[in-house]
């Protein structure tokens, strides 16, 4: 049977990496003031990546799934990109001995690198993440068939929001923990997708406007809480039991933008379409734009703050969508396996 391609899931994609690529500014997570409020919508946005990938998984897989086939797939166009980008970070680490500051042999560095993946370029954590949830999908391909998804989903998305990530996302398996309630409500969305389609405009509107409420009520909590040393952030385990209002804030925007872009963006949209399209390119090429782009301007004294903020916005995008592009027209149908997409 075909599926109805989601114009709405795939415009959510796109502005999911864009607030994914801005969250990782810099600039931005410097911001004082108003902008504090604009890091905090930003900030995590990762949780959407988590939960599209279990509605996808489940909208487009579950009922042909076939686990070998699964993952040879995910390792031609997430680990073969992910090794890719590796191979030329580690290299250059290497060069310049990175791995003494961490007491550990050349090819102890490189094993670990891999492992952890932030130690690479940051955002690279979440890949080792992401595995753990593709080694998990037989799991979560039976689940979605039982009512018991209702219930797990529940309790996981209750962890979610009352866990933190591990320091630096430097634990995989500890990240797979907290982020499994979205990845299950993602799954739980597109099991139900009927009934969610089928609810009335009215009951819609009441839920997006509960969930704005809940989402704003986050940020004064948020804001409000006791604040940990900057050296001493919460951990995975100093941090359970704790309300994470960056992650309750983050399912209640979710759920918001969710049905008014099934509502209002349930068509084709050029721009978030193509972000959705190379999302997996942008998310491997960002953190290198990122990171030379803060070498050059570590001393440049010349922009205010807002200009920097501007500037490293214009800068990074222009940088990393040219990049894909020119990789793309490079590779042509090979680019999947340097950069998944």
């Amino acid at each position: 049977m075909k599926l109805d391609f989601r114009y709405f899931l795939d415009n959510f994609r796109g502005m999911a990496i864009i607030f994914v690529i801005l969250s990782h500014m810099p600039s931005i997570q410097e911001m004082g003031g108003a902008g504090k409020y604009l890091n905090f919508i930003l900030t995590d946005a990762t949780t959407w990546f988590v939960f599209i990938s279990g509605y996808l998984f489940c909208y487009i897989e579950a009922n042909k799934f076939n686990y070998a086939e699964y993952l040879i797939k995910k390792a031609k166009y997430v680990i073969l990109p992910y090794f890719f980008f590796a191979f030329i970070a580690l290299s250059l680490k290497l060069y310049v001995s990175q791995n003494v500051l961490f007491d550990l042999t050349a090819v102890n560095y490189v094993l670990w690198s891999l492992l952890v993946g932030w130690a690479i370029v940051f955002p690279l954590w979440f890949i080792p993440m992401i595995v753990i949830f593709f080694l998990m999908t037989p799991f979560f391909n039976a689940l979605s068939k039982t009512k018991l998804l209702y219930v797990v989903t529940f309790f996981a998305l209750i962890f979610s929001t009352f866990s933190s990530r591990p320091i630096n996302n430097s634990n995989a398996i500890l990240a797979f923990l907290h982020f499994a309630g979205f990845y299950l409500f993602g799954v739980l969305a597109a099991s139900n997708a009927a009934l969610l389609e089928g609810l009335s405009r009215y009951t819609k509107t009441k839920i997006i406007i509960v969930s704005f409420i809940v989402f704003i009520i986050s940020i004064s909590l948020y804001f409000r809480q006791p604040k940990f040393p900057p050296d001493f952030p919460p951990d995975f385990f100093s941090g359970m039991g704790m309300p994470n209002y960056i992650s309750i804030g983050k399912l209640a925007l979710l759920v918001a933008i969710f049905f008014i872009f099934e509502r209002f963006m349930n068509r084709e949209n050029k721009i978030l379409g193509y972000f959705a399209k190379i999302s997996f390119g942008l998310f491997f090429v960002h953190g290198f734009v990122i990171y030379a782009f803060s070498k050059l301007m570590a001393r440049n004294v010349f922009f205010s703050e807002t200009g920097k903020i501007f500037l490293e916005v214009g800068v990074v995008f222009a940088v990393s969508v040219t990049v894909v592009l020119v990789m793309k027209r490079v590779l042509k149908k090979r680019s999947r396996y340097v950069l998944g997409c």
